[in-house]
């Protein structure tokens, strides 16, 4: 019987440009690692925070918002296993036609639910070594604070 088990691993980032090495430490009854997932929550308010712009857009569309790039790694053959981008969609209600006054899109509606990225990797290494790059405190060149959380899924 599979039994599917996640690790929760949080950590602040509050420098423009900061790099974040942290340990995901594992069960020794892990088997394979199948799945990462990222989130994030903003401490600081953004309304206040002006973004460079080196050209006008002339379409409606708005540029989702990096946050940082993640990097995790293994101490067994599979080395960087995972490599990703935590963004915002900045974006949610356009190309949806159903959206209207009376109904507005939500991050839930229409499966837009985040779910896993699918990885599979031996879980012979108990100990993840992972690095988290801050990026969207180097795009408004000042300090951002918001908490980064890694949901790492592995198998029993």
């Amino acid at each position: 019987m599979m039994r599917e088990k996640v690790v929760i691993t949080t950590f602040v980032i509050n420098k423009a440009g900061q790099v974040k090495h942290f340990q995901i430490k594992l069960p020794k009854t892990a088997k394979l690692i199948i799945g990462v997932e990222l989130g994030s929550r903003l401490i600081t308010n953004t309304k206040n925070l002006t973004a460079p712009r080196p050209t006008e857009s002339q379409t409606a569309f708005k540029r989702n918002t990096l946050f940082g790039e993640l990097k995790l790694q293994s101490c067994e053959n599979a080395n960087v296993f995972y490599s990703g981008q935590l963004q915002s969609d900045n974006n949610m209600g356009y190309g949806d036609f159903s959206e209207n006054q009376f109904w507005k899109v939500k991050p839930f509606t229409h499966q837009a639910m985040t779910f896993e990225e699918t990885v599979i990797v031996n879980a012979g290494s108990t100990i993840i070594q992972g690095v988290f790059k801050d990026r969207i405190g180097e795009q408004y060149q000042t300090d951002v604070n918001y908490i980064v959380k890694v949901y790492l899924w592995y198998e029993q």
